[in-house]
């Protein structure tokens, strides 16, 4: 196969014209390999460059995945497999790993810290995490490591977004539904209710 002519291309990528047939291909790869007009190329050599440059290109496309949002490995290999053959999607997730850009723990405990910010109970954020990628022992890990106490989470729901609601008995029962549907037990809904009555009641005294 004779390189009849390289022609810039799209995107950091070359058109190479092989035998009266254009091939896109990644254009570090092409210059690394020293691939120039007039070049012959064995089918096993051509085959080479090919996976090259599809292992180039989802490294390239990879790093402008993650310098947008932090992305478990499942969750970037996912998306890199959208465009690109299996094997160059593991390549790019490996060589970021390699890279520190992505980490599979550093990114579960970001989640789990942003998530209990916001009182979401550790079964929801279980959820999310696995939506997202993270493998359940690693979820795991970072939701008993960082987690706070679930009780304390819905107290201070009932301080703010369901106060308005405990007014009667109707609201109550609604509040309380409301929180095992977010993923609260049944156990920690009950206790944080009873402080939140004393306290309350407390204060009236008071």
């Amino acid at each position: 196969m004779r390189v009849e002519e390289i022609k810039k291309a799209r995107m950091g990528q070359l058109c190479l014209i092989l035998d009266g047939k254009e091939f896109l291909l990644n254009a570090e790869t092409v210059i690394a390999a020293g691939i120039a007009k007039g070049a012959d190329l064995d089918e096993k050599s051509f085959r080479e460059l090919c996976r090259r440059s599809d292992c180039d290109r989802a490294k390239s496309r990879a790093m402008w995945y993650v310098s947008r949002a932090d992305h478990s490995e499942k969750a970037l290999y996912d998306k890199l497999r959208r465009t690109f053959p299996p094997e160059a999607a593991s390549y790019a997730v490996a060589r970021l790993k390699e890279l520190g850009l992505v980490d599979d723990r550093a990114y579960a405990k970001r989640l789990v810290v942003n998530l209990s910010e916001a009182n979401v109970s550790d079964r929801e954020i279980a959820r999310k995490l696995f939506a997202k990628g993270v493998p359940r022992a690693i979820a795991d890990e970072a939701i008993e490591e960082l987690s706070p106490n679930p009780v304390a989470q819905i107290a201070e729901l009932l301080k703010t977004k369901y106060r308005n609601r405990l007014q009667s008995e109707d609201g109550v029962r609604k509040t309380y539904a409301a929180l095992i549907r977010k993923g609260f037990s049944y156990g920690d809904v009950k206790e944080a209710l009873k402080g939140y009555s004393e306290n309350l009641e407390n204060s009236e005294e008071w």
